[in-house]
């Protein structure tokens, strides 16, 4: 049996030292790739550790900054909602803070966003701007071993409301709002009823009738919240795909949910599409871009 993971201490890891129900309670629309969050020096490490979206532990210093831009000690965050002096986090009277060093996008605490400076407890999620970790003051204890975990970006796609491609390199501008990105995508049912597919820049993927119902649904409220806020729109809370989607159990709970999203994720990764379905704590799930047909 392999190592457990660590935040909820009752799954295995799957992803780098998380679970995948864990590692999807951190992986928010965020435009990066592994290679693009990495520590910066080697002195004064301690036993605390940042757990990132892809399972892997960061070390960090008594007084570790975190930033777009870092000189010395520090772990830069290659990604566009992250400023370029974005936080800190230090070791205080023997206790572990964070502070938010007036970042254009905020820290945030299990969502909560703070002001100037929080303390930080074991399991924490810590957020910068929409880029989200877990907090371990004892992450050197934590497992090494690193599983091969997908990318979260879907790359090379256009950012909505904007005339250019977003890239992953592309960090120079501050922005208050990352926005989503968007991407051609087409439901296909056929009329006898049975499943039928989803098609995505041109490849399709076959899914039963209660995943596409899942896919529809998504897609319509992603659609009818065209006015809210990127960073919450499109959300569908489970307890309404309890109720709305076409069950083969008489008592689907929060349990069947997490199975039938992880089997859409899963099918739409295989056409290269990368992780298409984000979900948050207290908010649900949702697609990562604006779907748009012909």
């Amino acid at each position: 049996m392999g190592s457990m993971c660590p935040v909820c201490q009752e799954r295995a890891a799957e992803i780098g030292v998380l679970c995948t129900e864990c590692r999807d309670g951190i992986a928010g629309p965020i435009r990066a790739i592994p290679e693009q969050v990495q520590l910066q020096g080697e002195d004064d490490t301690t036993d605390a550790a940042l757990v990132d979206p892809w399972g892997r532990p960061h070390l960090l210093a008594s007084d570790t900054l975190i930033g777009r831009s870092v000189l010395g000690r520090g772990l830069a965050v290659l990604e566009v909602s992250i400023s370029r002096n974005h936080a800190r986090i230090s070791l205080e009277g023997g206790a572990w803070w964070v502070h938010d060093l007036a970042s254009a996008n905020g820290t945030f605490i299990d969502d909560q966003p703070i002001d100037g400076a929080a303390r930080l407890r074991e399991g924490a999620r810590v957020r910068f701007g929409q880029m989200a970790f877990y907090f371990f003051p004892k992450g050197s204890r934590l497992p090494s071993q690193l599983v091969e975990a997908s990318t979260v970006l879907i790359p090379s796609i256009r950012a909505e409301g904007s005339g250019e491609i977003e890239r992953a390199g592309d960090f120079e501008d501050e922005r208050t709002d990352p926005g989503l990105p968007t991407i051609f995508l087409r439901l296909h049912e056929p009329s006898g009823g049975g499943g039928g597919f989803v098609e995505l820049e041109g490849k399709r993927v076959q899914l039963t009738a209660t995943q596409l119902e899942l896919i529809s649904l998504m897609v319509r409220r992603m659609n009818s919240d065209a006015t809210s806020p990127p960073l919450v729109r499109g959300f569908v809370r489970s307890s309404e795909m309890i109720t709305a989607l076409t069950w083969d159990t008489p008592e689907p709970n929060e349990n069947h949910v997490k199975q039938l999203v992880r089997r859409v994720r899963r099918a739409l990764m295989k056409v290269a599409h990368g992780d298409l379905i984000e979900s948050r704590h207290r908010f649900g799930y949702r697609l990562r871009a604006i779907p748009r047909g012909h």
